[in-house]
C-alpha cells in the first residue's frame, strides 16, 4: 500500500501576534493600577495622619516645599480632613486677645509714658492696627553703637513697665540715615540698624522680663525714611528705632519703601 504524501509545513508569519497582545495586556495592568494609585481619599488620610500624630506625638506635614516630619505641636493647624477650628491663635497667627481698641491703648501708653523724663521725645503713631512708638537714636544709642545707653535702659523699662500684662505682638525696628558705615565691627546700615533692633529685644526680654515669643527684629538701614536725609534735621529723624505694637489683623499693606508715618502722616501724634 502506498503511503500517504506528508505536505511541506508552512511557516506561521503571525506568531508574532501573541507576543504584541501580552504586551498590550501589561501595558494596560500598568496604568489601572497607576490610575488607583493616584485617587487618594482624603478623608482616609486625615484619619490616618491624626492617628498617627497621637500615636507618635510627630507631625506629617505637606507644605509646598516637599513631605516630611516634625515634631507635633498641640497648638498647630488641623490635619488634612479636619475641621479648621482655631487652637490657641487664629488662621493668621494672631491671639484673639490682640482685638483691642487701638485709640485708648495709644491714650493710655502717652498718659503713662509722658512722666518719664527719658521719654519727652517719644512719639506714639497710631496706623492701620498698628501703635508705632518712635525712639530717636540720640536717646538709646552712641553714634554707630549698639549697646542701649544708660537713658535708653530708663526709657525701655518704662515702655516695657506699661506693656507688661498685655496681649500684643511687637515688632522692633532699626533704622538709619543715608551716610555710610563702615567701622571694624558694622560694614554696612543694614547691620547696624540690625543690630540696634536685636539690642533693644534683648533688653525687653532679658532685662525687663518680658516674653520672648511676643518679640521679632528687623534692620531697615537707610531704605525707609520719614524724612529727606538732604539736611541734618531729616537724617536725625530717619536714625531712630520704631517699637510696633501690633493690636489687630492689618486693614492695609504700606507701599514698598514707605513707613507707617510716611503713608499717613495725619496719623501722626506727639506724646
Amino acid at each position: 500500500m502506498a503511503r500517504k504524501k506528508k505536505h511541506p509545513e508552512h511557516v506561521n508569519h503571525e506568531r508574532w501576534l501573541i507576543s504584541y497582545a501580552d504586551f498590550i495586556t501589561l501595558l494596560f495592568a500598568f496604568f489601572v493600577v497607576m490610575f488607583a494609585v493616584s485617587q487618594v481619599d482624603t478623608k482616609q488620610v486625615g484619619r490616618f495622619t491624626e492617628s498617627f500624630t497621637d500615636a507618635l506625638e510627630w507631625q506629617v506635614f505637606d507644605a509646598k516645599g516637599g513631605k516630611g516630619f516634625m515634631p507635633a505641636d498641640k497648638k498647630m493647624q488641623p490635619m488634612v480632613g479636619q475641621s479648621a477650628k482655631p487652637v490657641g491663635k487664629s488662621v493668621l497667627g494672631r491671639s484673639p486677645q490682640l482685638q483691642v481698641d487701638e485709640s485708648a491703648l495709644a491714650q493710655e501708653l502717652k498718659q503713662r509714658l509722658k512722666t518719664v523724663p527719658e521719654l519727652k521725645d517719644l512719639k506714639v503713631i497710631e496706623y492701620k492696627g498698628e501703635l508705632i512708638l518712635r525712639l530717636p537714636e540720640q536717646l538709646l544709642f552712641q553714634s554707630g553703637e549698639t549697646r542701649v545707653n544708660d537713658d535708653g535702659q530708663e526709657a525701655l523699662s518704662a515702655i516695657a513697665q506699661a506693656l507688661k500684662g498685655r496681649q500684643l505682638e511687637i515688632r522692633v525696628e532699626g533704622h538709619t540715615d543715608r551716610v555710610p558705615i563702615r567701622n571694624l565691627r558694622y560694614q554696612s546700615n543694614w547691620e547696624l540698624s540690625a543690630g540696634r533692633s536685636t539690642s533693644v529685644v534683648r533688653y525687653f526680654i532679658e532685662a525687663c522680663g518680658m516674653p520672648p515669643e511676643q518679640f521679632s527684629a528687623a534692620g531697615y538701614g537707610e531704605y525707609r525714611p520719614v524724612a529727606s536725609n538732604d539736611t541734618s534735621e531729616g537724617r536725625g529723624q530717619n536714625r531712630r528705632v520704631d517699637v510696633v505694637l501690633v493690636t489687630e489683623a492689618a486693614q492695609g499693606v504700606v507701599a514698598p519703601g514707605k513707613t507707617a508715618e510716611s503713608a499717613a502722616p495725619a496719623s501722626s501724634t506727639g506724646n
